[in-house]
C-alpha cells in the first residue's frame, strides 16, 4: 500500500496519543482493481423465511415451531436467559460448570442411559453457557421427535448433578484452564476482556480455580433452580414435524415446569469505550507478540449495528479486508490476522488479533491504528462496499440452509432482543448499508484513540516499542 507521504503524519498523531485525523483526502487510497474480464456476480437469492407458529404455554414458556419437511429430521433449541451475567459474586464462571454437568444424569436417567437413548433415535444433545443465556441444542430423526423432546425436557427440568459427575467436570475444568493459561491467545483474551469491560459481567472469560474448587452439587442445584424458569425461556423446534403432535409432546415434556423466586435481572448496559490504553502481559522468552485491539460496540437492536457489521468486514473481518491486505500481504508482519464482531444482548465487541514477530510489534500497531483511523477518514470504495455486503449476505444465506442453524439463529435473535422476523431481514438490511453509513460507523466506533490494546509477549523485547505510543500498563498473566 503506497502512502509514503502519509506515514509521518499518521505516526506523529499516534505517538502523540491524539485522536485527530489527517485530512481524508490524504488517506484516500484505492485497492488494486479487479481484472475487467471477470463475469458479473449472479443475483442474490432471497432467504426463504419459514412460517413460524408462535405460542406460549400456561407456565410462560415461549414456543416457536418452524415446519421444514425437506429432511426427515427435527432440531430443537431451548434457550434460557441467565448465563454468566447472573453468576453470584465470588463464583464468576460457575455457569460454565452448570452447563457441563446439566446432561450428566437426571432424576430418572443416568448419563449413560441418556446417551444410549439419543443414539437409538439418531440424535445428539449439547449444552453450552454464554454470557446471556444457556443453550440446549438437540437433533434427531423425525421419527424420534417425541423421545427427543422428552429427553430435552428431563435434562432441562430435572438434572441430578451426581457427585461423581460434578467431580469429573471440575477435574476437566482445571485441566482445560491449565492448558489455556499456557497459550498467549487465552492470556490476551482474558486481559482484553478486563480492559474493555472492567467489572461488567461480560469480562469473565472462564471459571477461575477458586470458582471450580468451591463448586458443589448442592450449589449447582441451587443455581439451576434460580435460573431455569419457563417464563424466561424459548423453545424453537424446526424440521419435519406435525404441529399438533409436536405441541402435545412439548406439553408433556415441559408443561409441569415451574419457576421459583423472582425473575432474574437483565444484563447491565455494556460500558462505553474507555479510550486508548495499552496493556502488556509479560511472557518471558516469547519470540512473537500477540496483539489484540478493539472496543465495545452497538447492541443488535441499535440502528448502527448493520453499518458496524459492514464496516468491520471492510476493516478486518474478511480475508480481503484492509488490515489483512496491509499487515499480511503488503508488510508480511503476520500470517493470519483476524477480526471479529461479537453480539451480546447488552452490546457488542469489536476485536482484531494478530501474532507478529517481536521486532515488528510497534510497526504492526502503527498499521492497526492507521487502518482504524482510515475507516473514519474515508468512505469505502464501491468495490469494498459491495464485497463486504456480498460476503456477509452469502455467509448468512449459506448458514441458514440447515434447519438446525435456523433454530439456533432464531434462539440467538431472541436472546439479543430481536423478533423472529429478523431472520428474514438480515440480507435486506445489509444491502441497505451505504458508504456514508460505513464512514459514520468509522467515526463512532473505529477511531484509534477509542481502542483498548493488549499485547502478550516478552516485555524486555516489546516494552520499548510500546512506550512509543504512551504509557504501558503491566498486567499479570
Amino acid at each position: 500500500m503506497k502512502r509514503s507521504k502519509l506515514a509521518p503524519l499518521v505516526l506523529s498523531g499516534v505517538l502523540a496519543g491524539a485522536t485527530a485525523l489527517v485530512p481524508p483526502a490524504a488517506l484516500a487510497t484505492e485497492p488494486p482493481p479487479l481484472p475487467k474480464d471477470l463475469p458479473a456476480f449472479g443475483a442474490d437469492k432471497p432467504l426463504p423465511v419459514p412460517a413460524i407458529v408462535k405460542s406460549t404455554l400456561p407456565n410462560g414458556l415461549t414456543l416457536w415451531l418452524v415446519k421444514r419437511p425437506v429432511f426427515p429430521k427435527v432440531s430443537a433449541v431451548l434457550v434460557v436467559r441467565g448465563g454468566g451475567v447472573v453468576d453470584p459474586a465470588g463464583m464468576e464462571g460457575v455457569s460454565q460448570l452448570l452447563a457441563s454437568t446439566l446432561k450428566e444424569g437426571t432424576a430418572k436417567k443416568t448419563s449413560r442411559q441418556i446417551a444410549e437413548e439419543l443414539q437409538a433415535i439418531g440424535g445428539d444433545l449439547t449444552v453450552s453457557s454464554r454470557p446471556d443465556a444457556f443453550y440446549l441444542r438437540a437433533n434427531a430423526l423425525a421419527s424420534g421427535a417425541d423421545r427427543l423432546l422428552g429427553l430435552l425436557g428431563a435434562v432441562a427440568l430435572t438434572p441430578a448433578f451426581p457427585a461423581s459427575e460434578v467431580e469429573l467436570a471440575k477435574e476437566n475444568a482445571i485441566q482445560e484452564l491449565e492448558a489455556a493459561e499456557a497459550t498467549p491467545d487465552y492470556l490476551a483474551s482474558k486481559a482484553f476482556a478486563t480492559a474493555v469491560y472492567g467489572d461488567h459481567p461480560y469480562h469473565v472469560v472462564s471459571a477461575s480455580r477458586e470458582t471450580i474448587d468451591k463448586t458443589t452439587p448442592e450449589l449447582l442445584r441451587k443455581e439451576h433452580a434460580r435460573r431455569f424458569r419457563p417464563d424466561q425461556a424459548l423453545l424453537v423446534v424446526a424440521g419435519d414435524l406435525d404441529e399438533a403432535v409436536t405441541k402435545a409432546a412439548i406439553a408433556r415434556a415441559f408443561g409441569a415446569w415451574k419457576g421459583e423466586g423472582a425473575p432474574l435481572p437483565p444484563a447491565p448496559p455494556s460500558p462505553d469505550a474507555r479510550g486508548r490504553e495499552i496493556r502488556l502481559v509479560d511472557r518471558p522468552g516469547s519470540v512473537q507478540s500477540t496483539i489484540v485491539a478493539g472496543r465495545t460496540g452497538p447492541a443488535a437492536s441499535d440502528p448502527d449495528w448493520y453499518d458496524v457489521l459492514v464496516a468491520n468486514t471492510i476493516y478486518a473481518d474478511a480475508f480481503g479486508s484492509r488490515l489483512v491486505r496491509n499487515i499480511r500481504e503488503d508488510k508480511g508482519y503476520t500470517y493470519s490476522p483476524s477480526g471479529s464482531f461479537t453480539t451480546r444482548r447488552a452490546g457488542s465487541l469489536l476485536e482484531m488479533q494478530a501474532d507478529v514477530r517481536n521486532e515488528v510489534t510497534a510497526a504492526t500497531l502503527l498499521e492497526v491504528f492507521y487502518e482504524l483511523d482510515r475507516m473514519a477518514a474515508t468512505k469505502p470504495t464501491a468495490d469494498e462496499l459491495a464485497g463486504a455486503k456480498r460476503y456477509q449476505g452469502g455467509l448468512y444465506l449459506l448458514g441458514n440452509q440447515v434447519q438446525g442453524s435456523v433454530a439456533a439463529n432464531l434462539a440467538r435473535n431472541w436472546v439479543n432482543g430481536l423478533p423472529p422476523e429478523a431472520l428474514g431481514e438480515f440480507v435486506t438490511k445489509v444491502n441497505a448499508v451505504t458508504a456514508e453509513g460505513v464512514q459514520a460507523a468509522g467515526w463512532k466506533y473505529f477511531l484509534s484513540g477509542s481502542q483498548s490494546v493488549v499485547v502478550v509477549g516478552d516485555a524486555k523485547a516489546v516494552r520499548p516499542q510500546l512506550e512509543l505510543f504512551g504509557a504501558v500498563k503491566d498486567v499479570k498473566p
